[in-house]
């Protein structure tokens, strides 16, 4: 072999053999990401949720109730721990001691329940409903849910008020934090039925829209964040929650506070649960149904089968045909009627998600 031939060899040695090189076709523009469903896409997120909740047997209702219960009340043993010790603070500058009260407690209580997972009453106040709306769940499902997911918050919140204080942590070391614990077990039960009932409306509307933005993120990020700022402000702000109650005010009873169950249950349990209800069901469920559901059609339909002398019909059937309730369809309405106000006689138009939203 001549020099030049070996010369030759050497210098391709470990090249590449190109000619069986398969080539493989690139994408020239990315697969965008959705990060945030767009609002109608939400409602159907909540309503696919509540069915799922509607059909869930009692006892997986009742022991994610009870880790709802566990994770909210962890975020209470937070907020006494750290907004609760600033007594110097809610001298000098009441605001950031709200502040600090309500972004470090409840919000990475409810954080742990989007994500981790758990049945939180106050949540399923509006999710249960946004499926009966759409006639995919009955009212006895969503009686079944409710009653178990709210003893089984009730069950873990008073698990973690005995746990937390067998660990004599408050008594030894945290004495400002039992003292605003006392303070807010006793604030909470002294204000009037009424008052109290519109303090739970607004709060719970506040917490049930952190959690439909959650159900619209599709990353931990966006949940989290999701939850974090209405949840702050209702913390801040001094409104009720039921479920947040179960840990606040029997922990503040547990050290101390002068009040009794039974004022607790009829001065804060009972009111605060009406307004949390209200304002989930109709203040968000039912403004959304309205909006991007099947409700108009459904409420037009029992109209004219009411005013036909045919009774109601069967508004939550889960396997209801008639066209008329079926999603974006046009309601039946004879051409001789009037239209009734927001549905015109040639119907509702069909329009995608993303063009509702303008």
């Amino acid at each position: 072999m001549s020099d030049r031939h070996i010369e030759r060899v050497e210098s391709t040695r470990g090249r590449r053999d190109t000619a069986k090189a398969e080539f493989i076709p690139q994408p020239s523009v990315r697969t965008p990401v959705i990060a945030f469903l767009p609002p109608p896409s939400i409602y159907d997120a909540a309503v696919r949720m509540g069915v799922e909740k509607a059909n869930m047997p009692a006892w997986k209702t009742f022991y994610l109730g009870v880790l709802a219960g566990f994770y909210l009340s962890f975020g209470g043993v937070l907020a006494y721990s750290i907004g609760g010790e600033v007594p110097s603070i809610k001298q000098e500058n009441p605001g950031a001691q709200k502040l600090l009260y309500g972004a470090f407690g409840l919000p990475f209580g409810l954080a742990l329940i989007v994500i981790c997972g758990g049945e939180l009453f106050t949540a399923n106040a509006a999710m249960l409903p946004a499926a009966i709306y759409e006639g995919k769940a009955t009212w006895l499902q969503l009686l079944k849910n409710w009653v178990f997911s709210f003893f089984g918050n009730l069950a873990g919140s008073l698990f973690i008020v005995w746990v937390v204080d067998e660990t004599y942590l408050f008594e030894t070391g945290a004495l400002a934090g039992v003292a605003n614990a006392k303070a807010v077990a006793v604030a909470k039960t002294s204000a009037e039925f009424g008052t109290t009932v519109v303090r739970g409306l607004l709060c719970n509307w506040l917490v049930t829209l952190g959690v439909w933005q959650a159900t619209g993120a599709q990353d931990i990020i966006g949940k989290v964040f999701g939850v974090f700022f209405p949840v702050l402000a209702f913390v801040a702000i001094g409104f009720d929650h039921v479920i947040a109650n179960m840990f606040l005010i029997p922990f503040g009873m547990k050290v101390g506070a002068p009040v009794s169950v039974g004022k607790y249950i009829a001065h804060s349990m009972i009111p605060v649960f009406i307004g949390n209800t209200i304002a989930a069901m109709f203040f968000v469920a039912m403004s959304y149904a309205f909006m991007y559901g099947t409700l108009p059609q459904r409420l037009s339909a029992a109209f004219w089968s009411l005013k036909e002398g045919h009774g109601l019909p069967r508004f939550n059937s889960m396997n209801n045909k008639d066209p008329s309730l079926q999603r974006n369809d046009t309601p039946v309405i004879p051409e001789d009627r009037p239209a009734i106000t927001g549905i015109p006689h040639n119907g509702m138009k069909k329009s995608s998600s993303i063009n509702s939203m303008a």
